[in-house]
């Protein structure tokens, strides 16, 4: 019997496979792929730097932009630092207000990613019924910020805008949308043999790997990491 042999499969930095530039190594055994080499850095834009030379409003802007799919976290993180360092207290009703348009990102985040990765194992119809669903909840943001995708709500030292009671019935039809559909998404995942069939032992992250990679978030949870 023939020894396995090996080669590697360089991917990137530009390859329409990918959504940011990432230069890859593969180590390919047969089909399977048991080692990796990743390079990043291809689109470093010194964000630290170009903060050293700005004042803290104009820093804020500069937050907003890191990533424009979620953009309530990093200025978030940036004012609640000014904030701490500053000593000054956000109102209740602030934190309030920053913590729902938070989760609105959050949702928004995780179903954009579940209907990337539904496309990248060839079932784009998830994907379109994933950013459907997605869509609403954008809609939503908008008609809480004025924004779908830079929100601008977020200020050192609270929030930009209010949410008023007027706006309460908006919200709950587009809360109770969500709560109607997304189960139906979520049993696509979990119950679709096509999904399973695709998915299922393929790029497991052991419980150990996932601590000693320091993983956050949905991956860690699936890894078997307590919160």
């Amino acid at each position: 019997m023939s020894e396995k042999t090996t080669y590697t499969l360089p991917i990137g930095p530009i390859h329409p496979a990918l959504k940011e530039p990432v230069a890859f190594e593969f180590e390919i055994e047969g089909e399977r792929i048991i080692g990796v080499d990743l390079k990043v850095g291809h689109v470093h834009r010194a964000i630290e730097w170009i903060g050293m030379h700005r004042n803290p409003i104009q820093i804020l802007y500069l937050a907003e932009r890191i990533c424009g799919i979620c953009n309530i976290c990093h200025p978030l993180a940036f004012c609640r630092a000014v904030e701490n360092i500053a000593d000054i207290e956000v109102p209740e009703r602030a934190e309030y207000i920053r913590t729902i348009i938070a989760e609105l990102e959050r949702i928004h985040s995780h179903i954009l990613w579940a209907g990337v990765a539904a496309h990248e194992i060839g079932f784009d119809t998830v994907l379109h019924l994933s950013w459907a669903m997605r869509e609403k909840v954008l809609d939503l943001i908008e008609y809480l910020t004025g924004n779908r995708i830079t929100k601008a709500v977020i200020t050192v030292g609270g929030v930009r805008r209010d949410i008023t009671k007027d706006q309460y019935p908006t919200i709950n039809k587009a809360l109770n949308y969500y709560k109607e559909n997304f189960d139906a998404l979520k049993s696509v995942f979990l119950d679709d043999k096509s999904i399973q069939m695709r998915s299922k032992n393929c790029g497991i992250l052991t419980k150990e790997d996932a601590l000693k990679l320091c993983a956050v978030g949905p991956t860690t949870r699936a890894s078997g990491v307590k919160k």
